[in-house]
């Protein structure tokens, strides 16, 4: 559990060694990656996945979890934005994932999570036009109907009275 030793270590591997054998620079690049995602270090850790996903083949057993780390990786930057009241940045980072992880389990949510930090921009137009999207992407998802109250409530701040009715 010596995340830094083991980032580090990794790290001096793949500067070190650049000639050494595939398996064992993408096993190092993991071991960046999952450090840095265990040490709250989510921009290191997202572009480390990046890179272990490049050098992983599509039928490889370990790829779906890694998709997922990815999508981890770029959503815990979204939340810490939104934590820090950068909203517009936050939903930039929400966005990544459907675009960078668009099979990952969270882009739904991260999408939905998009259209919120634009609602507190107030910027109703991006916030009303993500979460359509969210609801034509995921019908099914659970949050299908919360979408559909938002987009209610921004149709009734800008005074599109008939389309908050609609909704």
């Amino acid at each position: 559990k010596d995340f830094v030793l083991a980032r580090t270590a990794a790290r001096k591997l793949i500067e070190g060694f650049p000639t050494a054998a595939p398996a064992v620079q993408r096993t190092a690049w993991v071991v960046v990656a999952h450090s840095s995602f265990d040490l709250a270090e989510y921009s290191q850790a997202e572009q480390a996945y990046a890179h272990v996903l490049e050098v992983t083949a599509p039928e490889d057993e370990s790829r779906a979890a890694l998709v997922e780390n990815l999508a981890a990786s770029i959503y815990k930057q979204g939340e810490q934005a939104n934590g820090l009241s950068q909203y517009r940045a936050a939903a930039d980072h929400f966005l990544r994932v459907k675009q960078a992880a668009p099979t990952s389990k969270i882009a739904a949510g991260a999408e939905y999570d998009a259209g919120a930090a634009l609602m507190h921009l107030q910027d109703w137009t991006a916030a009303a036009e993500v979460l359509d999207d969210f609801r034509r992407t995921y019908p099914e998802h659970e949050l299908h109907k919360e979408a559909t109250k938002q987009i209610a409530f921004i149709r009734r701040e800008v005074g599109q009275l008939s389309q908050a009715a609609a909704e």
